[in-house]
């Protein structure tokens, strides 16, 4: 135990601490500091001896010198040409070694008469065939065909051939005693088929169906060869070890154990086992639960709603009704279609015209959508000229009656709407009138197709399709 005694004292005490406890650091009889210990006398470092230096990879691997082995590194380094010199007078050339097949006739010949008595030559003879001593008769390949002749399509008709690729006779059973031979004497049993060696299995009272043969261990040895080959995963084949007592009085008093209180040194304090430790919650009386904390408990003012609650308090900001206005909104639209579409519109602008794809034509686009063209294209008032272009490059062959009659149906159709839309945006008629004079006739793809089909139903004598 640490008192303040034991922190005053300057001198070691063996009845100090624990005697398994040894003191820490060593003494000697030199007073040197750890600063002396590590400072080079002189104050140079002490150089490698040399008979330790051939041992030392800085020393073998030295920059600019040759690599020699420990065990060479105090032989004398030979003086003179090194490697073996060879005799070249009277030897061999480099032409005489490579060129080692006989030249003249007489030098072949006796050659193959030396290599005819190895078996590989008369078994495999230089550009031949092997020689496997079979006897083919002559003319066997060119004047005579090899195999026999077969009438296949005498042996089709008859229904012949089928059996012998697919035979459909049964085989011949064979003798169950003849079996019982080949099962004795060669062991010929069948795939899958059980050896049997007819025990009298009724006089040892034994069913071979259900019986289980052998013994059962009560305490069978599991995990045999990984407690063999690492026995220190095995608790129990642990050898016991001692431990310091001060060390499992740290343990026991600084472990947290499940379901039981720290021992802290008080004792033993003979608790029932139904004693619970801590403070109760409630000690003031009754106070508010889990569900009331979040469900809440306010008194009903306090659960009415907010003053302001569909309605503004701030002067001026007041959408209050008059007289008459039940059915006013007030604010304005997300879609302005009370504002006229810009002619140039700026990327920036984000207002909603009214010209914009709603829902309906996002769930359902319309016909040409993948192609980018809008309804607006089909919609928009064009001259003769370009509607004549249009129907032309779309592969539509009409003539030139079929084309006026319909373009005369859909012009004075768009026309007096034109000539509406004219006059209601012209501040006076003389006005109206003269714009609507000077300006040629138009009409929009989608009217032209629709005067087209209905021109197409009074010749058919159909009613028309809209």
């Amino acid at each position: 135990m640490m008192t303040t005694q034991s922190l005053r004292r300057t001198n070691y005490e063996a009845e100090m601490t624990q005697p398994q406890i040894p003191p820490a650091g060593l003494r000697n009889k030199f007073d040197e500091s750890a600063n002396d210990a590590l400072t080079w006398s002189g104050g140079r470092r002490p150089q490698t001896p040399e008979t330790i230096k051939k041992y030392r990879q800085s020393t073998v691997h030295e920059p600019g010198k040759i690599i020699r082995h420990s065990g060479l590194a105090d032989d004398p380094v030979p003086v003179g040409p090194f490697g073996v010199k060879t005799a070249a007078a009277g030897g061999q050339n480099i032409t005489e070694a490579i060129n080692t097949y006989p030249e003249s006739e007489l030098s072949r010949w006796k050659l193959e008469q030396a290599e005819a008595i190895y078996a590989s030559s008369q078994r495999e003879p230089l550009g031949h065939g092997y020689v496997r001593g079979h006897k083919i008769p002559a003319g066997l390949g060119t004047e005579h065909p090899f195999g026999v002749a077969y009438d296949a399509r005498g042996k089709e008709l008859a229904r012949q051939a089928a059996t012998v690729i697919f035979p459909t006779d049964k085989p011949a059973e064979e003798d169950p005693g003849i079996r019982s031979l080949y099962v004795r004497s060669h062991a010929d049993y069948a795939p899958a088929e059980q050896r049997r060696r007819n025990y009298d299995w009724g006089k040892a009272g034994v069913d071979p169906t259900t019986h289980r043969f052998g013994a059962i261990d009560p305490n069978p040895e599991r995990d045999g060869v990984r407690k063999a080959v690492q026995p220190n995963l095995e608790p129990s084949l642990q050898p016991p070890r001692v431990l310091p007592k001060l060390h499992e009085d740290y343990k026991a008093t600084a472990t947290d154990y499940l379901g039981k209180p720290r021992q802290l040194g008080t004792g033993d304090r003979t608790l029932p086992p139904t004693h619970t430790f801590g403070v109760p919650s409630m000690r003031k009386g009754r106070e508010a639960g889990v569900a009331e904390l979040m469900t809440g408990y306010y008194p009903p003012p306090e659960q009415d709603p907010d003053a302001d609650l569909g309605k503004s308090l701030r002067e001026g900001f007041r959408n209050q009704t008059k007289p008459g206005d039940e059915n006013r909104s007030f604010g304005i639209p997300t879609i302005r279609t009370d504002l006229r579409l810009p002619r140039l519109r700026s990327v920036a602008d984000p207002q909603n015209y009214g010209n914009e794809s709603d829902v309906g034509q996002v769930l359902r686009p319309p016909l040409a959508a993948d192609l980018g063209i809008s309804d607006e294209q089909f919609v928009a008032l064009r001259p003769k000229e370009d509607i004549r272009q249009l129907v032309r490059e779309a592969g539509l062959t009409l003539t030139d009656d079929e084309f006026d009659a319909a373009w005369a149906l859909a012009a004075d159709a768009d026309g007096a709407a034109a000539a509406a839309a004219a006059a209601a945006a012209t501040t006076t008629s003389a006005a109206a009138t003269s714009s609507a004079e000077a300006q040629p006739p138009r009409a929009c793809i989608d009217t032209f197709f629709r005067a087209r089909h209905h021109l197409l139903a009074q010749t058919l004598r159909i009613p028309p399709p809209f």
